[in-house]
């Protein structure tokens, strides 16, 4: 092996290193993210939409014609 070789290689591994690096960053940054979206879409799923949810089903009950179903009679 020469010289010129052995410096290439190592020029190669060194840019290798470089960009897994530099996609390790980047998959930390976007777990961070995932992590943090889901911890949001958790709140939002069990608090503000379930509440906004009941809100709105309460208000619909509120407009709507309320009925009792006529009692059964005893045969």
């Amino acid at each position: 092996m020469s010289l010129v070789e052995i410096l290439f290689a190592r020029k190669r591994l060194w840019q290798q290193q470089g960009e897994i690096d530099s996609l390790r960053t980047k998959l930390d940054k976007l777990q961070k993210q995932n992590d943090s979206m889901r911890e949001g879409m958790r709140r939002c799923i069990t608090c503000e939409y379930r509440i906004e949810f009941k809100q709105r089903q309460d208000n619909g009950v509120d407009t709507t014609v309320r009925y009792s179903p006529a009692p059964m009679k005893n045969i």
